[in-house]
């Protein structure tokens, strides 16, 4: 696969440590094109064939959006608490190298969100999510699925998340769980002040607006809960599906729907009496 790129936070405990332990194994098998534990690297000016990220599911966002016009294989190690993109431990570590090196793996492609507003533009792997501002007021917008209005939403705000996205703030908020592989995308209101306003899901290659109608009214975009942006009257939010898909790397370690029943509590059955 080429020399390797290694992303991580140095301040997440044991992460610098752990890249010091595996650089002699990958010079060796692999190459090593940069190491960049600070977050500082132009990830996309480096010659990599791929990219090992240390960390949590945040480190494996953060790559994500860094990474995002010129997306390379990646494979996550957890040192996170949840680990949900973030498949191998340390300890998986070796056998996950070796099956690199016997090219023993699946490269899986994950559907990416650009959120633009105005001149601002930033790419998202989980979700792009609007929200009044302050938090508690009531927030009213208009939704436009190609360039058609969809609904009028009053409430706290609304979640689009990707496929990768739909276990996050998504399920959290009574939305659906995609699986990875779908090119969808999940609308999902927040605490709309409507009984008839539920998720729903749209094909990947349909684009949406949020149009802030109220005067005076003010919102907060958050993009996978790592880069904000503020909107106000009259401005529009514009989400789509990003031009390149993430490449996950996949290694066989576990299944999604293992994960799903591990980390999730999810296909649990009722105790029935005997």
């Amino acid at each position: 696969m080429g020399p390797v790129l290694v992303l991580g936070n140095d301040r997440k405990a044991g992460v610098a440590d752990a890249v010091a332990e595996v650089r002699p194994r990958l010079e060796k098998d692999f190459g090593v094109a940069a190491i960049d534990l600070k977050g500082d690297l132009d990830v996309c000016s480096v010659g990599a064939g791929w990219c090992l990220v240390f960390g949590g599911d945040g480190a494996m966002l953060n790559a994500a959006r860094r990474m995002a016009k010129n997306p390379i294989p990646t494979l996550g190690v957890n040192f996170g608490k949840f680990g949900f993109l973030t498949e191998v431990r340390f300890s998986e570590l070796p056998t996950a190298l070796n099956r690199i090196a016997q090219d023993q793996i699946r490269i899986r492609e994950r559907l990416m969100l650009r959120a633009q507003v105005r001149d601002w533009q930033v790419y998202g792997l989980n979700d792009v999510v609007v929200h009044g501002s302050p938090v508690g007021r009531l927030f009213r917008f208009n939704v436009l699925i190609e360039k058609r209005k969809a609904a009028a939403y009053a409430g706290d705000g609304l979640v689009i998340a990707t496929p990768t996205g739909s276990t996050a703030y998504n399920l959290a908020a009574g939305g659906p769980i995609l699986d990875p592989d779908l090119r969808a995308i999940a609308v999902t209101p927040l605490a709309a002040h409507s009984i008839s306003q539920r998720p729903i899901v749209i094909p990947g290659d349909q684009p949406i607006e949020i149009r802030v109608e109220e005067e005076g009214a003010k919102g907060l975009v958050s993009v996978d809960g790592q880069v904000r942006h503020e909107i106000g009257p009259n401005d529009v939010l514009r989400v789509a599906a990003a031009d390149k898909s993430f490449k996950l790397i996949r290694v066989g370690v576990r299944s999604y729907y293992r994960m799903l029943r591990q980390k999730l509590g999810w296909s649990g059955v009722p105790k029935y009496r005997l």
